[in-house]
């Protein structure tokens, strides 16, 4: 990047257009030494996939004391020193807030339903829900790839894992995707969240009277001592409200803007269809890394530490952007060109490090099925971005909207 460039060019991930269409912002952070300074926010950012990856692995120098989404307003608040120590009395938004060993300990409680061989068990039943919801949406014509299809499939698969009955499965998932994608202090917001950690109250109060079905991870959490005496039925709801909205509203955006990436490439679909069923397994990879909605994550520093050519000090934030990453060239061969086959070593997706996604291996296996048993079904269809909705997100950017019509069946 040249000197002029560099004193033209501002990031600011609050920004409208980083929450817009970031990945020009993206592009240019890459051209840099590697890592950009916010003097405003005393915050590094790494764009680059090298230093994005090594970041997350390294839980020796960074902390998630102060959570892993960065508001504005917090990082306007500068300090220097070591991060805060992590809340326990009350627990707040557990996983977001703990670093080893107390985030191992308690992720142990909460992994066994999440497991690969766990999870492979559910193929089946995945299977059968996907193919019973398209029974139900393709006569229809015309549905919305998210909301009607993926996200559906989505809040169902990990309500059922987490034993939690909802009411209504299509008014949940609404309700997850309202409260990430717009302002946290909309009144519709509110009352979408409110609604969402009721039903996780309610759920949790009620395993504790030993009623309602079995759960893996309630049971688990309220008989096991994570951090030095058991959780209130609040905390656990509060941890299961990550687990639900990371589950809800992520792999839905992959799914439907995936399949707008295929339907704009004729030729690479066709290639996907007659491969079929070994196709789907590489062509939703590449899902992951071109359309992940994911933007980026926080870290605090907790010692001094050398990153993409510069020195951290404890106190600092730094910004891993996981979006830029996947794009980058360093790692990926024509990083901007979807390529259904592309064989990738590595993708920052879900993460990595002690803070990875634990439902890695459920939202692998739901996308699969998906692309699979859509594409087993409909011979061609037509996506239309522009009746979708794609909203203003500093986080997950991405289709909560994106309808689709059916032009001709299987």
């Amino acid at each position: 990047m040249s000197a002029d460039t560099l004193q033209s060019f501002r990031y600011d991930p609050f920004s409208d257009a980083a929450m817009r269409d970031p990945p020009s912002l993206y592009r240019e952070l890459r051209k840099s030494d590697g890592a950009y300074y916010i003097a405003e926010y005393d915050t590094w950012v790494f764009s680059r996939f090298e230093d994005v990856w090594n970041g997350y692995m390294d839980r020796e120098h960074f902390s998630e004391a102060e959570g892993m989404l960065f508001t504005r307003e917090q990082l306007l608040v500068h300090h220097r020193g070591a991060p805060p120590e992590p809340v326990l009395e009350p627990v707040k938004n557990m996983f977001l807030f703990l670093d080893p060993p107390v985030h191992t300990a308690h992720r142990q409680a909460t992994a066994a339903p999440f497991l690969k061989g766990s999870i492979t068990r559910r193929e089946a039943e995945i299977t059968a829900l996907v193919r019973d919801r398209l029974a139900l949406l393709l006569p229809r014509g015309e549905f919305d790839l998210n909301a009607d299809f993926a996200s559906f499939v989505a809040v169902t698969m990990v309500c059922r894992v987490l034993g939690i009955e909802p009411r209504d499965s299509e008014v949940l998932a609404s309700a997850v995707n309202l409260t990430v994608a717009a302002r946290a202090d909309d009144p519709a917001v509110i009352e979408a969240r409110g609604m969402i950690y009721g039903l996780l109250l309610e759920t949790v109060s009620r395993r504790r009277a030993g009623k309602g079905p079995a759960s893996p991870v309630i049971d688990e959490l309220m008989r096991r001592d994570t951090i030095g005496r058991p959780l209130t039925d609040e905390e656990i709801a509060t941890d299961l409200n990550g687990i639900l909205v990371g589950g809800t509203e992520t792999l839905p955006k992959i799914v439907a803007g995936g399949l707008l990436e295929l339907a704009s490439r004729p030729d690479q679909l066709e290639q996907v269809r007659a491969d079929m069923p070994t196709s789907v397994v590489p062509a939703f990879e590449e899902m992951l890394r071109f359309c992940a909605p994911a933007q980026w994550f926080g870290r605090t520093v907790k010692k001094p530490v050398r990153l993409g050519g510069v020195d951290l000090e404890p106190g600092q934030r730094a910004i891993l952007i996981i979006a830029s990453a996947n794009r980058d060239h360093r790692e990926f061969d024509q990083p901007d060109a979807f390529e259904w086959n592309r064989k990738a070593r590595r993708l920052l997706s879900f993460g990595v490090g002690p803070h990875f996604c634990i439902g890695i291996h459920l939202a692998r296996l739901e996308g699969q099925v998906m692309l699979r048993e859509f594409l087993g079904a409909v011979k061609r269809y037509t996506v239309h971005p522009e009746r979708g909705n794609w909203p203003v997100s500093q986080f997950q950017i991405g289709w909560t909207s994106l309808p689709v019509t059916i032009d001709e069946l299987v």
